[in-house]
């Protein structure tokens, strides 16, 4: 016996989402000739009430598009309608042309990931229901990157930094590096995923002192593989003035904190201190320590008997034979 479209659509209400799906390849097999697949275009059309013996169908039923995408319907016959349901089915409101006629269009964008699922509400008396489904999925393409300025850098080592964007797919990266645009050193890969923007970073040893070195990020996945621009960055002398970086507090409470900073010695014994105070004259300091070497190195110092509710300004100094550098002021405010 015939079953109705009243029919289905209470089955339907009734089975778990397999069942529905079962509706959609079908649907997709009897309309795949003669289709081509729409999935990188921005607006992808899909045409309605499409006829097929006695059922209607939405054509192509499936469709793989990525955010920000459209898809733009288009009646091929009279009397239907482009809704969108959840799994059941149920009307969700997502989007709802209505009923309407041959000739019209209705247009909706994508700006999600997910699968999106909608039938004509309407029974035209088929065997199988006129449903379709909207796959949104990130992009995938070759990565983007860009190569930024070092930081960190020293008189034998650096920190090279870039963004890369892995466009979706799985992603290697490195970082060239050398005396010339050839390069000819490379940092250890690295492996990211994702469709965002990322700061990366490599740190690089063995430099040779006042010398410039040039660097680029290259990443690459199964799209492609890309270049950061050029850029460049010198060692630091073999002695000099202390470099230092002011570091944000951690642990602070009331009456307590930590004081946090970044010191190279720049290759001669240096006296590292924190001034801090509830003004930028400061008035208060820690003991002080002393560093070695000509590398990056973290230096802290707890700090007491804090006012509760109350901002301090705080900053690293650091004094060697070749002279002193003071940090950017910082805050932080006591619960």
């Amino acid at each position: 016996m015939k079953t109705t479209m009243n029919t289905i659509y209470t089955t339907l209400a009734l089975v778990k989402i397999d069942s529905w799906r079962l509706v959609l390849l079908l649907a997709t097999a009897i309309s795949l000739i003669g289709y081509p697949n729409p999935a990188n275009a921005a607006t992808i059309n899909v045409a309605v009430g499409v006829r097929w013996g006695p059922w209607r169908f939405f054509s192509p039923p499936s469709v793989t598009i990525h955010p920000g995408d459209q898809v733009k319907w288009t009646w091929a016959s009279s009397g239907h309608s482009t809704t969108s349901v959840s799994p059941g089915p149920v009307v969700n409101g997502i989007w709802d042309s209505g009923v309407r006629n041959e000739g019209a269009t209705f247009t909706h964008t994508f700006n999600s990931v997910g699968t999106f699922y909608y039938l004509c509400t309407q029974d035209h008396g088929a065997y199988f229901p006129e449903a379709g489904q909207v796959i949104v999925t990130p992009p995938t393409g070759p990565p983007t990157v860009t190569t930024n300025p070092a930081a960190f850098i020293a008189s034998f080592s650096a920190m090279l930094k870039g963004s890369l964007n892995p466009d979706g797919l799985s992603t290697t990266f490195h970082f060239q590096y050398g005396t010339t645009t050839s390069y000819g050193l490379t940092t250890a890969p690295q492996t990211q995923t994702g469709d965002t923007s990322l700061n990366v970073s490599a740190g690089i040893s063995s430099l040779t002192a006042n010398t410039t070195y040039h660097f680029r990020i290259a990443a690459s996945n199964s799209a492609g593989t890309t270049y950061g621009t050029d850029r460049t960055l010198t060692t630091l002398t073999m002695t000099g003035p202390p470099v230092v970086t002011t570091k944000p507090a951690t642990d602070v409470s009331a009456p307590l904190a930590t004081l946090n900073g970044k010191l190279d010695p720049h290759g001669l014994s240096t006296t590292v201190y924190f001034q801090y105070g509830t003004t930028t004259s400061y008035g208060s300091r820690t003991p002080n320590q002393i560093k070695t070497g000509n590398n990056y190195q973290n230096v802290l110092a707890s700090i007491s008997d804090l006012t509760a509710g109350t901002t301090y300004h705080f900053r690293i100094v650091a004094t060697n034979s070749a002279g002193t550098r003071v940090g950017g002021d910082r805050t932080f405010t006591t619960p």
